[in-house]
């Protein structure tokens, strides 16, 4: 393998980027983060997203994209990969690598967390998708795409929220703190909260989530009800991934609500649960390294 070779790992969401960059030794550049790069909404921000997190550590490295004297490899973990045509519109979209890897960002999140072997996980984050890899083959739950989809994230638990505090303002939702959060949130001004409803993205609702939660560690029955509906759309989607594979597989949970519904859920999803040993990007870079090695 050619001492030159940069590895690059991308594991791209809903709404943040991390690059991982690694020499051919496996020795780490560093890490930058850039926006979202979620490919079935928009190939092109996903490559800006791209490129601005690899600058962050290829600027101070004093490498540059277009040196000939590097091989760079490249392996994308991004969201939106369910959409075959984003996916064909971001790999033939003009990039300076040499070598360029797609796969979905839960893919690479299972690759990481499992250290390259077999297993699963759930990723709980802006939305929510859950894969393992069992005998070489992979397999995944949900990951549809919001609001169709999601069951149990970030932005369902924000959309459930809203909704439920549009019930109140009509009369036909009993008052609630959390409630009372949510319209402080918009300022006391229903035409507000409608009007940013009705624009609202994933990433959006999903910005809901954390009045929810702190709503949760204050014991407000209205967002324990919330959050027990949260962990039992994970637990369905645990029961279906399992059911996918032929033998028991350790599972991780991941993403930045995994901690918060974790207590809620079933004993039978829990006695799966293992810690993650390495980041989706780790997984990314795993995976662009066994295509080098490969080819």
């Amino acid at each position: 393998m050619d001492r030159t070779t940069i590895f690059i790992g991308i594991d791209g969401g809903a709404t943040k980027t991390i690059a991982r960059v690694e020499d051919s030794r496996g020795n780490l550049l560093g890490t930058g983060k850039g926006g979202s790069a979620n490919i079935r909404l928009s190939p092109e921000t996903a490559w800006q997203s791209i490129l601005f997190a690899l600058r962050e550590v290829l600027e101070p490295a004093n490498i540059d994209l277009n040196d000939d004297s590097y091989h760079f490899a490249i392996g994308c973990g991004l969201a939106g990969t369910q959409v075959p045509s984003a996916c064909q519109k971001f790999l033939n979209t003009p990039h300076p690598f040499a070598q360029i890897v797609l796969e979905s960002d839960g893919y690479i999140s299972c690759l990481g967390a499992h250290g390259g072997q077999e297993g699963a996980v759930i990723a709980i984050g802006t939305g929510v998708t859950a894969y393992q890899i069992e005998g070489g083959k992979s397999s995944h739950v949900s990951g549809w795409g919001f609001p169709h989809g999601d069951e149990g994230s970030g932005a369902w638990l924000g959309l459930e929220a809203i909704r439920l505090a549009l019930h109140w303002q009509d009369g036909r939702q009993e008052a609630s703190p959390l409630l009372e959060e949510i319209f402080n949130h918009f300022d006391r001004d229903l035409t507000k909260l409608v009007v940013w409803a009705n624009q609202a993205n994933a990433t959006q609702f999903a910005q809901i989530a954390p009045i929810v939660i702190q709503q949760v560690r204050e014991k407000t029955p209205l967002a324990i009800d919330l959050i027990q509906k949260a962990a039992r759309e994970i637990d369905k989607i645990g029961v279906a991934l399992a059911a996918k594979a032929t033998k028991p597989l350790p599972c991780s949970l991941l993403g930045g609500l995994s901690s918060s519904i974790k207590p809620w859920l079933s004993q039978e999803t829990r006695s799966r649960l293992v810690p993650p040993q390495y980041d989706a990007a780790k997984g990314a870079i795993l995976m662009i390294r066994q295509a080098v090695e490969q080819s």
